[in-house]
């Protein structure tokens, strides 16, 4: 089957050409059938997949968890398999592939949040303030390691919660939260283990829920997910559910995987679509940065 690497010369940066020069030696050296293609101000990660929509082949995403969701949403209803290379900050996706597949390729749920689709993580409240914060997350002088750290330090220090009205079912949350968190995967904000009951082909959302938490207790629950530990909190609500509707009175900015996505009502919902993932850790080894 025919590899497509797509190089986000965005994320990558100055090390665009040593990728380049990385696949070509890695993929001759496995014989494998492959093409190239870079992303650029004159050539959209849209424009590259969608010549391919109507082929058969392996389109790897290579970048962070926002290239992946940006040829995630150009591959769905196609017959192309999504494949990733972990370059980016957080690389949370991989992680709970990573951890949970046992086949090269496996069917994975995914869902909708209004247009758009996604395969990880949408979240919000102080959780999308961070992954959101491209002053630090941005920042080519602070190391990838350390972003996610930093970028926690910069928002706590303006932390405030949020007032939410969250409709589940028949059931209305209403009030000020810290975060709320609507998962497929595993893992977030460079490792954190918010969701460490998920199942990516199960067919539904784990939603974690942070009510209003003071500074010191929002500290203790950070200190938590980087375990898995806080949804035993009295403070976290946890719950499964197949849809869900996030309303703010004003316009608010989550982060859906990676990407940045604003409006005042978010409408999450399962689709009865599942997409293919290619994961092969030793080619992922041979070539993340």
């Amino acid at each position: 089957m025919k590899h497509i690497f797509l190089v986000n010369s965005f994320s990558l940066r100055n090390k665009t050409n040593d990728m380049i020069n990385r696949i070509k030696r890695v993929s001759d050296n496995l014989k494998l059938d492959y093409v190239i293609e870079v992303n650029d101000l004159n050539n959209s990660t849209e424009d590259i997949v969608n010549k391919y929509k109507k082929s058969e082949v392996i389109i790897f995403a290579i970048g962070g968890d926002g290239v992946i969701n940006r040829v995630l949403n150009s591959i769905v209803d196609t017959k192309n398999i999504l494949g990733f290379i972990p370059c980016g900050t957080g690389n949370d996706f991989y992680k709970s592939v990573r951890e949970s597949f046992k086949y090269k390729i496996e069917e994975t749920d995914i869902f909708k949040i209004n247009e758009r689709y996604f395969i990880n993580v949408s979240c919000f409240g102080i959780d999308a303030d961070i992954g959101n914060d491209t002053t630090v997350i941005r920042n080519k002088l602070i190391p990838k390691s350390l972003k996610y750290s930093i970028s926690i330090i910069n928002n706590f220090l303006s932390y405030t919660p949020r007032r939410f009205k969250i409709y589940v079912n028949d059931k209305i949350y209403k009030g000020e939260f810290s975060t709320i968190a609507v998962c497929n995967a595993g893992y977030y904000g460079g490792g954190y283990k918010i969701n460490p009951n998920y199942n990516m082909n199960d067919g539904l959302l784990d939603v974690i829920v942070a009510n209003k938490l003071s500074k010191l207790n929002l500290i203790k629950f950070v200190f938590k997910t980087k375990k898995g530990t806080h949804i035993k909190s009295k403070n976290v609500k946890y719950f499964k559910t197949d849809k869900i509707t996030i309303k703010s009175e004003n316009e608010i900015s989550a982060n859906v995987d990676g990407e940045t996505l604003t409006n005042n009502v978010f409408k999450i919902s399962k689709i009865n679509k599942k997409i293919k993932v290619y994961y092969n850790s030793k080619l992922i080894n041979a070539l993340k940065d």
